[in-house]
């Protein structure tokens, strides 16, 4: 698809990309905005009780606001009713008037209604200091969104958010790509339908970034349109020369973060999804994210122990056990000879160029 196709899909299926709520639960009510498909930002970091780090939160929503502007409509904060926000501005201190015993929580969305899900948001959990220091703790998770249009009018402008945010926050990991926005009001019900569509585009995120960052201490979730790595993780996977070896330029654009490493795999996301034109054929994995993800199977963490919390007695399937929440970080496991098969395929995809990347290519 050329860029100017891509941004001609994109205008014609935003309505579509709004799905109902509890579109797969039937006794449940549907008069509110479910999910939404966007393009969506996980980074998992240390140390957010930190006055240092609330800061760089803080600096993070700034720049991310003077994107989003009026499209931010609503703060959540846990404990609290959701308030009405005008041109995303928060109440003073919201990332950082916080004690270090407290967790930082603030949840900004762009729904109509404060129920509805939408294609921005901007959501932070950061861990109380003494949660944070025990030996087996989990890390702090940041996520950021916006419309597929927003990223295929301006083909570098996402990359530079993930990228700027991931050095502030001297993130350990992160990923991003197409994820669904579920309505944090009515989450559990929503949950079904972010498990059909997984099942049909195979490199759409799934789950609750915000709580799978107590499995990501160690390792990656997964890898995605852009992917992050420390330095411990990179040395880990073998260093950037060996990841250099096995991403060609041509399709693969490494930036440098804080001696670690951000991964752009190909000019845009990809959904992964049939592409016989029937939507109930099998998802074909993207050959970019096949290549990064043999790159980098070795840091990636075993389980995640599961992917989605749904709701008790839900007729409709979800990733509700570890054998399928773990299958699915495996999704794009290939043998050694179908690998070569995807490096084949990889040549006859788009190629790389300033328009969709960084200039500080390292």
């Amino acid at each position: 698809m050329t860029d100017k196709a891509f941004i001609e899909y994109a205008k014609a299926h935003q309505l579509e990309a709004l799905i109902s709520g509890g579109a797969l639960e039937p006794t449940d009510k549907h008069d509110y905005v479910g999910a939404a498909v966007a393009v969506r930002g996980a980074l998992f970091f240390r140390n957010a009780a930190d006055p240092e780090v609330r800061r760089a939160i803080s600096e993070c929503y700034e720049q991310y606001r003077e994107i989003a502007k009026d499209e931010l409509k609503w703060l959540w904060r846990d404990g609290k009713e959701p308030v009405r926000i005008k041109g995303g501005n928060l109440p003073s201190g919201t990332f950082t008037s916080y004690s270090d015993k407290a967790a930082l929580t603030a949840y900004v969305t762009s729904g109509d209604a404060s129920a509805d899900a939408g294609f921005w948001h901007f959501q932070v959990f950061g861990q109380q200091r003494w949660r944070e220091a025990r030996p087996h703790a989990g890390l702090n998770a940041l996520t950021f969104s916006t419309s597929l249009l927003y990223v295929a009018e301006n083909p570098a402008a996402f990359q530079t958010l993930f990228v700027d945010f991931a050095r502030r926050l001297k993130v350990v990991s992160g990923y991003a790509g197409y994820a669904l926005n579920l309505s944090l009001a009515k989450t559990a019900a929503n949950v079904p339908t972010e498990y059909q569509l997984a099942k049909q585009m195979i490199a759409f995120d799934v789950g609750e970034p915000l709580l799978q960052a107590a499995r990501l201490r160690d390792g990656i979730k997964t890898v995605g349109w852009l992917t992050a790595l420390d330095k411990e993780l990179l040395d880990k996977a073998g260093g950037l020369d060996t990841l250099r070896n096995e991403l060609p330029p041509n399709w693969y654009a490494l930036y440098d973060l804080n001696g670690g490493v951000v991964i752009q795999a190909g000019r845009r996301p990809e959904a992964g999804s049939s592409t016989d034109g029937d939507e109930n054929g099998p998802p074909v994995p993207p050959p970019n994210y096949v290549i990064l993800n043999a790159a980098l199977k070795s840091v990636r963490v075993p389980s995640v122990w599961q992917l989605q919390i749904g709701q008790p007695g839900s007729a409709s399937p979800y990733f509700a056990t570890t054998a399928e929440s773990d299958d699915w970080l495996r999704r794009f496991d290939v043998s050694d000879d179908r690998l070569v098969d995807y490096k084949a395929k990889l040549l006859h995809t788009p190629l790389l160029d300033a328009d969709c990347t960084l200039p500080d290519r390292a």
